[in-house]
């Protein structure tokens, strides 16, 4: 009885032991999903499982490594926020780690003397305890490290690695253990140790490349900036052209109403006064005239597609030529949230199109409104949050995930309500610096 229940506590430690490293690991890489309730039941899932595995551990080996790949990843799945294929990905890495742990634990009974298979409850003991100090040096390391998603073809090319690991660690120890000779398990050990090794370092290059996807994603916004710009910059000089050539008419004009005056045509020179307000050269300035370039640029953009769409487009800004938010971030935000605005207008009828931009800054804090037409129907992920129904979502992210995280950069929120087709989302960006 003594024996049973200090075989039940022991391996109640181990499952333990187990559930602490997988919740160090995936919260360094993960965000918490706030729903939680199918995460708690494949928590105790796990639990059970892992349990169960250290009582009655009657399956082949491959047969285990399978069931615990998928538990794993359905934890991941169904408790942390991100790509369905990352977790997946994060999900195998872990199971290859700690797989690999315990055959360098096994080698290391092996080199001793002692068959691996002897010592189940050390031996496990030994490659949790291994798998949790890799775990914990990776969180010092990646602690403050935003990992973004990856493409799946580049998820699905990294996946390959630790599943290749899996297979050919466990042929090499089974064929060294079976050989018997010190020399081929050491040879082993270390091609073990190298495997291990290159498996850790997935981490950094998962890391690497996210960045890079993530300064493409900023390259690509701030080439739109600049051709907008140049758009910008494109449009002052015709105006200032009008202004030019309208300045040598100006003469003329005057001469022209001064006469009318004198002869008492007071009608007519109203007329044609009217007539000259009309060919007035600001009025070609666009919609915005802030002077801040950016966000003047990317309005009149809009605002140009807005007419061609006949969209009724009316704004309200009051906001200084300088902000203090880097520009590529506006450019996201403005460009996602009207991007968005201008695509659900499009969803209803002529008549019924528009758009109202209000922004405004004030004691450091910038407030952006736009409220549209839409027609009543939104397009939400598994986790209900409203994305995008574009077939190209291009670099502005999906959806407004990209709004959202605009706004938590600059301690910021982002509020959308929807109310008798009726789409109004309201963005506040803080400068604490």
């Amino acid at each position: 009885m003594f024996r049973y229940f200090g075989g039940a506590c022991a391996d109640l430690l181990l499952t333990l032991i187990s559930i602490v490293i997988l919740k160090i690991y995936f919260e360094t890489f993960f965000e918490q999903d706030k729903r939680g309730i199918i995460g708690e039941f494949f928590w105790i899932f796990y639990f059970m499982w892992q349990f169960i595995l250290g009582r009655t551990n009657v399956l082949p080996a491959y047969i285990n490594v399978m069931i615990n790949v998928f538990l794993v990843s359905m934890l991941c799945i169904n408790t942390y926020e991100g790509g369905i294929l990352q977790k997946i990905v994060f999900s195998v890495l872990i199971n290859t780690i700690w797989m690999l742990a315990e055959f360098l634990v096994g080698y290391m009974f092996v080199l001793c003397g002692i068959h691996y298979m002897v010592p189940q409850f050390w031996g496990s003991l030994f490659s949790k305890l291994f798998t949790l100090f890799m775990i914990i040096c990776l969180k010092k390391f990646f602690q403050n490290e935003n990992v973004k998603d990856l493409s799946n073809k580049y998820n699905i090319t990294l996946l390959l690695i630790p599943i290749g690991s899996m297979f050919v660690v466990y042929n090499t120890f089974m064929l060294s253990v079976d050989i018997n000779k010190k020399v081929h398990i050491k040879e082993s050990l270390t091609s073990l140790i190298i495997i291990l090794l290159i498996n850790i370092v997935i981490f950094k290059l998962y890391l690497v490349m996210s960045k890079e996807k993530e300064l493409e994603k900023y390259n690509a916004v701030y080439e739109q900036q600049l051709e907008l710009c140049t758009q910008h910059m494109r449009e002052k000089e015709n105006i200032m052209m009008d202004f030019r050539n309208a300045r040598h008419d100006i003469k003329q004009h005057v001469i022209v109403l001064i006469e009318m005056l004198d002869n008492n045509q007071n009608e007519s020179a109203i007329d044609y006064l009217r007539k000259l307000i009309n060919i007035v050269p600001l009025n070609n300035l666009g919609i915005s005239r802030t002077d801040n370039i950016v966000v003047d640029s990317l309005i009149n953009a809009k605002y140009a597609i807005a007419l061609k769409e006949k969209i009724k487009f009316n704004v309200d800004i009051h906001i200084p030529m300088q902000l203090p938010f880097y520009s590529a971030d506006l450019s996201i935000l403005l460009g996602n949230i009207l991007d968005n605005a201008i695509e659900a207008s499009l969803q209803v009828t002529e008549d019924n199109r528009y758009i109202k931009l209000f922004m405004k800054f004030e004691m450091n804090v910038l407030i952006i409104t736009v409220v549209n037409a839409y027609n009543g129907k939104l397009v939400k992920n598994r986790n209900g949050k409203i994305v995008t129904s574009k077939a190209e979502t291009g670099y502005h992210g999906i959806g407004l995930e990209s709004v959202q995280k605009v706004a938590t950069k600059y301690h910021g929120s982002v509020v959308v309500e929807t109310k008798q087709k009726v789409f109004t989302i309201k963005v506040i960006l803080c400068d604490l610096s």
